[in-house]
């Protein structure tokens, strides 16, 4: 029998939710080791995300953090964590795939369960507590060896692309451009970011390129395994 693993989004009374609902451009990624919070904070300018920061540092009752420019980490001085989210998935028999993800007021979570039927129990026993609740995907997820199942970070699949490649790149995903069959063309998506279209398309172009060189050992890897 497969395990399965569902992706929700659900917005309640909560701190952090609140807080991205003021700040909706900001997004944070928050880890829990039962002892302490592990916060990284994002966003498209450097004053929002040190606004952010400090609002977190004040409920965390202090911490420590480093910066690199947009992004900043944080490691707080306690868990607070009491009965909420993480409490109703893991009492329906899911569990959580950290970190999750605040953006907009919604909290995004990556949820594994050996029961098809916990992912439904979770979802009822959230809205049973007020919160509005959306199963965004439910899937049955093979067991995989540790190779097969590598999880790369975001700087690395992105490395050295530039700024405005990382825009062209993100933009053209957002507006279907590359799905089958396409949403949008390079005219629309050039003239949306004010740029000409043989420069987007430039853009465009090199961060394909640079992506898929990032990636070139894993789809080796999976070309070796089929």
């Amino acid at each position: 029998m497969p395990a399965y693993e569902a992706r929700i989004r659900l917005v309640h009374d909560c701190f952090y939710s609140r807080l991205t609902q003021r700040f909706p451009e900001a997004a944070i990624a928050m880890w829990c080791n039962l002892n302490t919070h592990v916060f990284e904070v994002s966003s498209p300018d450097s004053d929002l995300t040190s606004q952010v920061e400090g609002e977190l540092l004040r409920e965390e009752v202090g911490g420590s953090s480093i910066r690199e420019g947009k992004v900043v980490r944080i490691v707080a001085q306690k868990c607070d964590c009491g009965p909420g989210a993480s409490s109703a998935i893991s009492k329906a028999g899911g569990w959580i795939e950290e970190p999750v993800i605040y953006k907009g007021g919604w909290e995004h979570y990556r949820v594994i369960a050996h029961e098809k039927t916990s992912i439904a129990d979770a979802v009822n026993s959230l809205e049973a507590k007020g919160a509005k609740v959306e199963l965004l995907s439910l899937k049955p997820l093979r067991l995989k060896g540790v190779a097969e199942d590598l999880v790369l970070a975001s700087s690395s699949v992105l490395a050295g692309m530039t700024d405005r490649q990382v825009k062209a790149l993100a933009e053209a995903c957002n507006q279907g451009y590359f799905e089958e069959p396409s949403k949008t063309d390079l005219d629309y998506l050039s003239k949306k970011a004010g740029l000409s279209r043989s420069t987007y398309a430039e853009h465009l172009r090199k961060a394909e390129g640079k992506l898929l060189m990032n990636l070139s050992a894993i789809i080796q890897l999976a070309a070796d395994q089929s």
